[in-house]
């Protein structure tokens, strides 16, 4: 590798790092991470005061009341909160400490992964050292509560003057008046906060990073790689002034602006920028934007580079145009990242008494509704295979649980540290993601003409951001194209091998010995077409290869050839780092101007038959076999092309990985069990075909009715099954915006009661009908919300007996009563409100002396209700009290104002 010694050893030399060659450098010595300028990057640093609260904390008010709105759950099944619990993370984080240790002379690259996956942990100061062993208890949570809730806007000056992402005060912020009440002074109070925080913020050297409440440097415009300012006081922020929380709180533009969740989706290398820097001064990531250098990632790239990233947005298309999805922007655009992952819910935001129902009970932010704490990317797999190692869980499986569950000793992760997890959350989130999937693009303009054989259509991005986008690593989406003649398949591109778990055509070295074939040859009639997989393949210089799944070595990018977003300004893209690559050649026109406007990519191929029908499919996977062998491979020290010096395969013998080694063998055969699963193998996006035919043909039913109750809603809807045999059931989901997340299978029934709900609380639903093949789209949406009808009162207790046989009988009042004979008894059930008899109550009484108890049957449509108690021929006669002890009702609860009477049993 003289491509190491020659460029980088004078560089670790100058730094102070090594003073030898790569020898030397296998035999690296720990480096603090805050004592490290090559990976200092601005913002709160590891052990500076900054101390998260548990997300119990927050649980205990924002979860538990309804989990199609409530962020608790909907947090819960997200891959924010199983950030550091993601066993691709921890394989790829394994891969990066050794490839650290390679490069320079240290395992700190990976502060880079710990800062974003365990950032209470990494505030804490526990990633030190860069392996996670020192990671506990709630850091496992990953990107929980107050980590988000205590972010300070870096640029908090800008944006209380309105300077930074404007001035629109009404439409933008959505404060019905920025100078008067709540927002005014809310602002005004955090922006004196911030500013106090902001004296303590330090460059490396020590030096001060703000001057006149802005940073510095002026090249440093945005916040991202990682790079978050935490307050280290415990008041929350968040998006609402009109907010009546029972703790502290600071009221924050910063968290409904776009560049929030910037923070951790615009990735960049700092070591890059970094190597052979003077830490003596300002370094290098601290005074210029991540984006300017070693791009990972550019997901905030992309959406700031689009059209709804401009200051007022733009509209959206498809199942995110104006006319079908809500925001909280005029005319429906969508402007911010939160539009589209945390869009607008109708209700509260905590459980507790008074806390407003959003959008309908605020009056300064009248446009935003409840943020659903939805923060769905594309990750089906990972949330599914977490799910199923949980004891109980519908999808649980035996081996996924073995190979996770190893402990702390084998695998340094411990499923059940802080939260744990709970799998009912996670596959919602599941199912969310599948859905956020089906939503991010369209096949349109499909036609094929079988005399040339010429097939033209579009690929429509319906996201804001290319598609795809994120973590550049073993993801992908492809087209498959299939063309058929008398129904027979007789031509395809891009052929997808399932028993070998990857596209077939691909140049990829396989590894033969570890029980999964290497995909079949292309046969006659197949071709791999590249230009219709889209996906990053990095590529480093560091390592000399042109495509790598190096990431913390990839020095640029070999291939990029993802689908821009609506209005993406490719003359900008350059400066950030985010134009198309191909063959390693940056390529601004691989896009034409109408592709880049539109946000789609056309298509045109010659098929080299003349089929009478053709379908095309969009396919999207979460990762590929390829990455998970060069994990496997890397981390077990034998891959097969190999890239790195022998030596710098340390993981198997260094004592620093003795916890984490296990990774190269636990995902290999995590993938290897859980191949078939969605995300793994191809989730379908989106398609489209000619020829007639396709589509899903059960009928979408109607929800007719949807009638509150004490703690339940009753559900109804038109019958399909009847006119259409094919129908073989119905589902019922919760609606969450137009995604929706289930509830349950009602099989043929036409009803269903949901029960155990909070009072108070608004549920939406909607319900499809399914056939043995597909399952229809989501009916018209009803809302209902479960009441306490008030309090009921027992009165009029009177005892007796019945004389006369059959429906002669008569009720004959009376205090006295033979041992051995029955006791009736009856009240009378009324609403207190109203005084109006009560029906179906249930009414219990007790026997003094002697703790006899019995009950009475429903009452009836008078209030009445009866019961009896049945006295033995060895009662012991006297005096006794009947008493009302307990009044059941649905919709009720009893005032708890006892009744009695006194009988006597005689011998």
């Amino acid at each position: 590798m003289t491509r190491f010694g020659r460029l980088f050893v004078p560089l670790f030399v100058t730094l102070g790092l090594i003073t030898a060659g790569v020898t030397a450098v296998m035999a690296w010595t720990p480096l603090p991470v805050a004592q490290d300028p090559l990976v200092r990057m601005p913002g709160s640093q590891p052990a500076q005061a900054v101390s998260l609260e548990s997300p119990n904390r927050c649980l205990n008010c924002h979860a538990g009341y309804n989990s199609a709105v409530e962020p608790g759950f909907n947090w819960a099944g997200s891959m924010m909160a199983q950030s550091a619990r993601d066993p691709l993370w921890w394989a790829a984080m394994t891969v990066a400490g050794q490839d650290s240790i390679w490069a320079l002379g240290t395992p700190n690259a990976v502060d880079l992964c710990e800062r974003c996956h365990f950032p209470g942990g990494w505030l804490g100061g526990r990633s030190d050292p860069p392996n996670a062993s020192a990671m506990s208890g709630a850091d496992y949570d990953g990107v929980q509560c107050d980590f988000c809730h205590r972010m300070v806007d870096p640029f908090f000056a800008g944006t209380y003057a309105g300077t930074r992402e404007g001035n629109d005060w009404l439409n933008y912020w959505d404060e019905t008046n920025a100078s008067g009440t709540p927002s005014g002074p809310a602002a005004t109070a955090t922006f004196n906060e911030d500013r106090t925080l902001a004296l303590a913020l330090r460059f490396f050297n020590g030096s001060p990073f703000y001057a006149n409440n802005v940073p510095v440097s002026p090249a440093y415009t945005e916040a991202t790689s990682g790079q978050f300012f935490v307050s280290p006081n415990s008041a929350k922020r968040a998006s609402f002034a009109d907010a009546d929380a029972r703790h502290q709180m600071y009221y924050s533009r910063y968290h409904k602006s776009k560049t929030f969740c910037a923070t951790c989706h615009d990735v960049s290398n700092p070591v890059l920028a970094n190597l052979g820097a003077d830490p003596n001064l300002p370094l290098p990531s601290e005074q210029q934007s991540a984006y300017a250098y070693a791009h990972a990632e550019r997901t905030y790239s992309e959406f700031v580079l689009s059209a709804y990233g401009q200051q007022g947005g733009a509209a959206g298309l498809g199942p995110f145009a104006p006319a079908v999805f809500d925001t909280s922007y005029p005319n429906n655009y969508i402007a911010k990242c939160q539009d589209c992952h945390m869009r607008d819910v109708v209700g509260a935001g905590a459980n507790k008494r008074g806390v407003p129902v959003r959008p309908t009970d605020s009056v300064e932010h009248p446009n935003s509704g409840q943020p659903l704490h939805d923060l769905t990317g594309g990750n089906v797999w990972i949330s599914t295979i977490l799910a199923s190692t949980v004891t109980g869980s519908p999808n649980y499986d035996a081996t996924n649980a073995g190979l996770l569950r190893q402990g702390a000793a084998t695998l340094t992760l411990d499923l059940d540290l802080g939260q744990g997890l709970n799998a009912t959350a996670l596959l919602a989130g599941a199912d969310r993601a599948a859905q956020q999937l089906q939503l991010a693009a369209a096949i349109e303009d499909l036609s094929y003409d079988p005399a040339t054989g010429a097939l033209s259509f579009r690929i429509q991005n319906q996201t804001g951001h290319k598609l795809i986008s994120g973590f550049p690593e073993g993801r992908r989406m492809f087209v498959n194209i299939r063309a058929y003649t008398g129904g027979a398949l007789v031509y395809e591109i891009n052929p997808y091998d399932a028993s070998a778990g990857t596209l077939k055509g691909l140049s990829y070295p396989y590894q033969p010995g570890f029980g999964v074939p290497p995909p079949a040859t292309l046969g006659a009639g197949e071709a791999y077409v590249d230009t219709l997989v889209y996906e990053v393949h990095p590529k480093s210089d560091l390592t000399g290869e042109d495509e790598t799944f190096h990431f913390a070595l990839a020095t640029d990018r070999y291939k990029d050839n993802r689908i821009p977003p609506r209005g993406f300004r490719i003359d900008e893209a350059s400066a950030r780092l985010a134009q198309p690559v191909w063959h390693g050649v940056a390529a601004l026109d691989y896009f034409t101007a109408d592709e880049y406007a539109g946000g789609y990519d056309a298509i045109a191929l010659t098929l080299p038959v003349a089929a009478d029908a053709v379908e095309v499919n969009l396919y999207y996977q979460t990762t590929s076999r390829e990455y998970i062998e060069f994990l496997r491979d890397e981390i077990n020290g034998n891959p097969l092309n190999q890239t790195l010096p022998a030596s710098a395969y340390v993981v198997q013998s260094d004592p620093f990985f003795s916890r984490i080694k296990a990774w190269g063998n636990v995902i290999w055969q995590l993938w290897r069990h859980n191949m078939s699963l969605p995300g793994a193998a191809p989730v379908l996006m989106t398609s489209a075909n000619t020829g007639g035919g396709g589509g899903c043909a059960a009928p979408t039913p109607t929800l007719l009715s949807a009638v509150p109750g004490h703690t339940r809603v009753t559900l109804g809807w038109s019958n399909e099954h009847t006119g259409d045999p094919s129908v073989l059931g119905y589902k019922l989901y919760y609606d969450q915006a137009d995604k929706l997340q289930f509830r349950a299978d009602a099989g043929l029934a036409v009803s269903y009661v949901d029960s155990g709900l909070t009072n108070g609380q608004l549920y939406c639903y909607a319900v499809t009908s399914y056939t043995g093949a597909c399952e229809s789209g989501p009916s018209n949406v009803l809302c209902a919300t479960p009441t306490n009808q008030g309090a009921v009162a027992v009165s009029g207790i009177v005892t007796g007996y019945y004389e006369g046989n059959g429906n002669n009988k008569t009720f004959v009042p009376s205090s006295s009563f033979r041992a051995g004979a029955k006791v009736y008894t009856r009240v009378t059930v009324t609403n207190v409100a109203n005084g109006a008899p009560v029906a179906n109550a249930v009414v219990t009484f007790a026997v003094t002396p002697g703790g006899a108890t019995f009950s009475s049957g429903p009452s009836n449509g008078s209030g009445l209700a009866e019961g009896a108690w049945g006295t033995k021929k060895n009662t012991a006669t006297g005096s006794y009290q009947i008493t009302v002890t307990g009044v059941v009702v649905d919709g009720y609860t009893w005032n708890g104002v006892p009744v009695s009477t006194t009988v006597t049993i005689t011998p």
